[in-house]
């Protein structure tokens, strides 16, 4: 496994004024880009969990991993709603919501032919 491997992506948002100036739909772009980071870092955890099976070290990386992850994403949410954008955030939400629920439906059905 290489270091890239290891390495959760940074989301960085724009700044209050910055965000401030955006219309709606720019920001709900950036809070869409927010959950693609998000779901690309779990699926890189994912990868170092199963790695477990062949070495029991990397499991502490999983945990400080998704430490890392949860506590940027609450972190995130806060800092989105101080900006006074929390409705367009749980619009967002909502819209990955369903899109995830999608995803696993998919998986399901793949799953029940198996």
């Amino acid at each position: 496994m290489n270091d890239d491997d290891e390495t959760l992506l940074e989301f960085s948002f724009p700044t209050e004024v910055a965000i401030s100036k955006m219309s709606e739909e720019e920001r709900m772009n950036i809070f869409r880009g927010f959950f693609a980071t998000s779901r690309y870092n779990r699926l890189l955890i994912q990868k170092i969990l199963v790695r477990c099976a062949l070495d029991d070290s990397f499991y502490q990386k999983v945990i400080e991993l998704e430490a890392n992850h949860n506590r940027n994403y609450l972190e995130t949410r806060k800092m989105i709603e101080s900006y006074g954008y929390r409705e367009e955030f749980i619009a967002a939400v909502k819209e990955g919501d369903a899109a995830l629920d999608k995803i696993i439906d998919a998986y399901n059905k793949r799953m029940m032919k198996t």
